[in-house]
């Protein structure tokens, strides 16, 4: 342990949420579920969550929504320049839960990631993934997004993000702490819930990272977050924000 981050061998996923579904078996209510984690409060909150949500995660929420966020985000940060990066290089998947983003991207490119989140309960369901009998994950490192990233200034050759910037969970202050872990010249890709995005200001937050000279190549990219979803309906939808990292300034 080292300030709060926790490092460790292996893999990771991510997500996020809406309310409709039952589940038939002995698990908790996906919809109950769901809006504790649009209502969570703080750290604490969310580790409490995922403690109890991270075993049938997938079998329940997943499955039953017809989740596909983290396959829409991985072909965004594909699509974005990101196709030059090679095996020697990392990408770090925030907020990655139980490796559902990693493995989207592991079967997309060739290139070792990092996944970093909260829960470690999520972490060891993340530990789990694998892509052609390896591992998913390099590492896998417990962290609070919300506070300072024991992380080396540019870490990393990009960054990819589902299901973390959304209601209850990381607000766009953090957008700037993500920025210093990548390399100039890094790619990301971090999806945001769309009325997340609208009520709490993360386009003012990215225009401000342009104007300082931190990233560009800014654009939008608006995916549905489930199968079926209604692209009317901010809730079910993401705008996945990707950029380049701007070299310093000289």
């Amino acid at each position: 342990m080292q300030n709060g981050v926790t490092l460790t061998d292996a893999i990771g996923d991510t997500v996020t949420m809406r309310a409709r579904w039952e589940v038939s078996d002995d698990r908790e209510p996906v919809d109950e579920l769901l809006a504790a984690a649009y209502s969570v409060d703080g750290p604490d909150a969310n580790r409490e969550l995922y403690a109890r949500w991270a075993d049938t995660y997938e079998s329940g929420f997943i499955a039953d929504s017809r989740y596909i966020y983290h396959d829409q985000v991985a072909a965004v940060f594909v699509a974005h320049g990101c196709d030059a990066l090679g095996p020697d290089d990392v990408v770090v998947d925030v907020g990655c839960g139980t490796g559902l983003a990693g493995a989207a991207l592991r079967a997309r490119l060739h290139v070792a990631i990092d996944g970093l989140d909260i829960s470690p309960e999520m972490l060891h369901q993340a530990s789990l993934k694998q892509h052609d009998d390896t591992p998913v994950y390099r590492r896998l490192i417990e962290a609070d997004l919300t506070q300072p990233l024991d992380i080396p200034t540019a870490n990393y050759a990009g960054a990819i993000s589902v299901g973390t910037f959304t209601h209850g969970h990381v607000g766009p202050a953090a957008m700037t702490e993500l920025v210093r872990i990548i390399r100039s010249g890094g790619r990301a890709a971090i999806g945001i819930n769309a009325a997340h995005f609208d009520t709490i200001g993360f386009g003012d937050v990215l225009d401000e990272l342009v104007r300082a000279g931190l990233i560009r190549d800014l654009q939008l990219v608006h995916v549905p977050i489930y199968d079926d979803t209604d692209m009317d309906d901010p809730d079910h939808v993401g705008r996945v924000a990707t950029f380049e990292v701007a070299p310093p300034s000289a």
